[in-house]
């Protein structure tokens, strides 16, 4: 590894580690470098405030730092090609979806093949978790209910529809609960209507081996427009998913470390 690799590869140990106080000489057997490298490494994020280092050589950190998609270049190039392709095949956008704290935002989009089609959601745009249509659906249902409600305020969640006079329902918690349990291992859903702007979208999960949560992909298309065919997009997005998967499998195996020690994520009402 060149000197920027390694400089990357103790920031990512670092933050996946936790909070907490790290030795140095731990750090510096599981990164596989020398004591005196990672010295030169710990010194300059140091020196530019990235990390506490205490007088027993504990590192303590000053920084975060998370990718959206949490792969590669060649990962996010063929993420690319196969938007394009469902978006060409398919005739509709096709959309990256990540999710940032309480928000879903936007990572990638292709553009509608109908140059009089507009959807708002462009990338960079963010959108509550609240709002439980099948792309927080299917995210929400990949935790436990319990760690819902830790992170949650289940009394918020609400849909929307294209309905004049009627654009918001707010839900149960029991609803709620009960819908995040029937898409628990479903990889495929569908809006069965469009939401308050009259765009339904298809979408599907995608995870790292261990069964992550790393993205959404899914396809979108004025309600009105969208040819009813929900078995083509559900096979096209299967499909997709396949090769996503494979490609994000070998790459998992392929010299990304784990640290040994890891904390839970923070949680938060």
């Amino acid at each position: 590894m060149n000197p920027t690799e390694r400089t990357l590869q103790v920031l990512e140990y670092i933050m996946a580690a936790g909070p907490g106080p790290l030795k140095q000489v731990d750090i510096a057997r599981d990164c596989g470098l020398s004591p005196a490298t990672l010295n030169r490494i710990i010194k300059s994020l140091s020196d530019w405030g990235y990390l506490f280092r205490t007088s027993e050589k504990f590192c303590v950190r000053n920084f975060r730092l998370d990718r959206n998609v949490p792969m590669s270049e060649t990962y996010l190039a063929k993420l690319d090609e196969t938007m394009r392709a469902l978006s060409e095949k398919l005739g509709v956008s096709a959309e990256v979806v990540v999710v940032a704290g309480h928000e879903l935002l936007w990572h990638s989009k292709t553009d509608h093949p109908d140059p009089e089609v507009m959807i708002r959601a462009n990338v960079g745009f963010r959108r509550s978790l609240y709002e439980l249509d099948v792309l927080s659906k299917l995210y929400l249902s990949r935790l436990d209910w319990d760690e819902v409600e830790a992170r949650f305020y289940t009394d918020g969640f609400f849909e929307t529809q294209y309905t004049p006079g009627q654009a918001t329902s707010w839900l149960q918690v029991a609803t709620v609960r009960q819908a995040l349990e029937d898409m628990r291992n479903d990889a495929f859903a569908a809006d069965q209507v469009g939401n308050h702007v009259g765009i339904r979208r298809f979408a599907t999960v995608i995870e790292d081996p261990e069964g992550t949560f790393l993205h959404l992909l899914a396809l979108a298309e004025p309600a009105e427009r969208a040819n009813g065919d929900e078995d083509t997009y559900r096979a096209a997005l299967l499909e997709a998913r396949d090769e996503l998967a494979e490609l994000v499998s070998a790459e998992s195996a392929a010299n990304r470390l784990r640290p040994k020690h890891q904390s839970m994520p923070l949680r938060g009402g």
